[in-house]
């Protein structure tokens, strides 16, 4: 059955995908709980693509971003959560592209700035004495590469930002 008129789905879909960016999944999901068969899904997604309100691309560049500049998310968590979303992969690749390397570890290094900010406020090394300073900064770097990974960054990328606050 091929949408050749507006429909109330349509218009609902429309409007869900005018207020922000969506991907196919979640709009297929809306669908669903708006009572949609699997054949009129189908068609109205196929309508939304042609109609632009769909782009793979332009969504997963808008995610990537998001998640990486402003929430602060790495690479690896924003691909798993993409993946979830079963995104084409020359639509992952594409936005994982529009963050350039020198703003991602930009803000890698704001978040380890903040976190160590926060963990040694707690326990300033300052009044340690060598021996015990050296295991508790080996602590400190610990929990704050812990951090780090959770966040979706690389061990690789986090040992090169944390070489600046940790010289060997």
């Amino acid at each position: 059955m091929k949408l050749t008129k507006t429909t109330p789905l349509l218009d609902r879909a429309r409007n869900f995908c005018a207020l922000s960016e969506q991907c196919e999944d979640a709009v297929r999901q809306k669908l669903v709980t708006w009572g949609a068969s699997p054949a009129e899904s189908d068609d109205v997604v196929a309508r939304l693509y042609d109609e632009h309100y769909l782009d793979d691309e332009r969504y997963a560049r808008a995610y990537c971003e998001s998640k990486i500049l402003h929430q602060h998310w790495g690479r690896q968590k924003v691909l798993y959560q993409l993946r979830l979303k079963h995104l084409p992969r020359a639509a992952v690749d594409s936005g994982m592209a529009a963050v350039s390397d020198e703003a991602y570890f930009a803000v890698l290094t704001d978040v380890a700035e903040k976190k160590l900010r926060e963990l040694t406020s707690n326990s300033p090394l300052d009044n340690l004495s060598g021996e015990s300073q050296g295991a508790a900064a080996h602590l400190l770097r610990q929990k704050l590469t812990a951090f780090l990974v959770t966040r979706g960054f690389l061990i690789g990328e986090i040992n090169q930002v944390l070489t600046n606050f940790f010289p060997q």
